[in-house]
């Protein structure tokens, strides 16, 4: 639906809005903040059963103000999806839960090429100082924003830089994409087996399952570690207008979609893993019968990560900051500004944050 959050925005401000709706974390917080969401505190504790079903951590960022503003649904990670063949020729292991960037980068310096002035990359990906966060989090580092919902500042650790460099000399030697490369057909070139290592979300295992050539052998991986490991993830879910009048019936139906609902609809279109961790069977399940266990494994990996950053800025004060990752991140990636103009980001996108508060 076109300006899906638009129409339910003024449905709500109409009062006409459905009992429950779908909606995402950035949608959640900025109703949230507007006072148009029910407040699920009281039943969610009187609920603790079914509350302590969802995988630990995901429904953190569904409170606004201590208050339980929406229920998580599907879940959106982050992995790399990967040609086995590729792997096999260049003599390389393939990635797998716990594989080092050091394996990381030295597979993208293996398996990119330039023969005939076609350049093949080793690896396809956008990268963003929320990707480069994991590096420096997984080192020991500081993330570059310090929380999930409402940050107060973002850091640029020693660890960060030594990532921000890693890439940077990947992306000068022709090892992976420079940051102004067109990646709309990422995925139908991995179809046709000329790209080795993409990241990608994890729907679109469901896509290659459906509709890859049967010759193509392709595997997933989550991201790789340097010590420790730590995931991003995002969600879709439910929420509910304030003005809810029947509450505990709607809270029954809440956690029908939760559960039953995704258990009985997943099998045939498994697309995302469930924030309900015992309905997210059906998904794994499905993707083990296609042939792909290592995807429903490496999802379920990252859900049970015990430390997890966030995706992007979720804050109303987001699009006044990213304008400054604009101006500098692509710079330095392609080394036409120096290292040093990540503190300068940095200190102007904590005074929007500050100015925002």
């Amino acid at each position: 639906m076109d300006n899906y959050g638009v129409k339910i925005n003024g449905m709500i401000t109409a009062k006409k809005a459905p009992d429950i709706f779908m909606t995402g974390n950035d949608m959640l917080l900025d109703n949230a903040g507007k006072g148009l969401l029910y407040d699920w505190t009281e039943l969610a504790t009187q609920d603790k059963a079914f509350m302590e079903g969802f995988y630990e951590g995901v429904v953190d960022s569904w409170y606004y103000d201590g208050k339980l503003v929406g229920l998580p649904g599907l879940l959106n990670t982050y992995g790399i999806f990967y040609n086995k063949k590729s792997f096999q020729e260049a003599g390389l292991p393939e990635p797998k839960i716990g594989w080092t960037y050091d394996e990381f980068f030295a597979a993208m310096e293996k398996l990119s090429s330039n023969q005939g002035g076609v350049q093949q990359f080793g690896y396809y990906a956008p990268l963003d100082p929320f990707h480069v966060s994991l590096y420096s989090v997984s080192a020991g580092g500081a993330p570059f924003a310090d929380a999930i919902i409402n940050p107060t500042k973002v850091e640029i650790s020693d660890q960060f830089r030594e990532g921000v460099e890693k890439y940077k000399s990947a992306i000068a030697n022709g090892y992976m994409n420079p940051p102004t490369f067109d990646l709309t057909n990422a995925m139908s070139s991995f179809k046709q087996g000329k790209v080795p290592m993409t990241l990608q979300g994890q729907w679109v295992a469901d896509d290659l399952i459906r509709t890859a050539p049967k010759e193509l052998e392709w595997g997933y991986a989550p991201m790789p570690v340097v010590n420790s490991q730590t995931e991003i993830y995002d969600a879709v879910g439910w929420s509910s207008p304030a003005t809810l009048k029947n509450p505990e019936a709607v809270w029954k139906v809440l956690k029908y979609l939760n559960s039953k609902m995704y258990e009985e609809v997943l099998p045939s279109t498994p697309v995302a893993p469930a924030a309900y961790q015992a309905s997210s069977a059906a998904y794994y399940d499905a993707l083990k019968a296609a042939g792909h266990p290592e995807v429903g494994e490496g999802l379920d990996h990252i859900l049970k990560s015990p430390n997890t950053q966030p995706v992007r800025f979720l804050s109303t004060w987001a699009g006044k900051a990213y304008p400054f990752i604009e101006a500098s991140w692509k710079n330095i990636l392609m080394g036409k500004a120096p290292i040093t103009e990540l503190d300068v980001m940095a200190e102007k996108i904590n005074n929007v944050i500050t100015t925002g508060k």
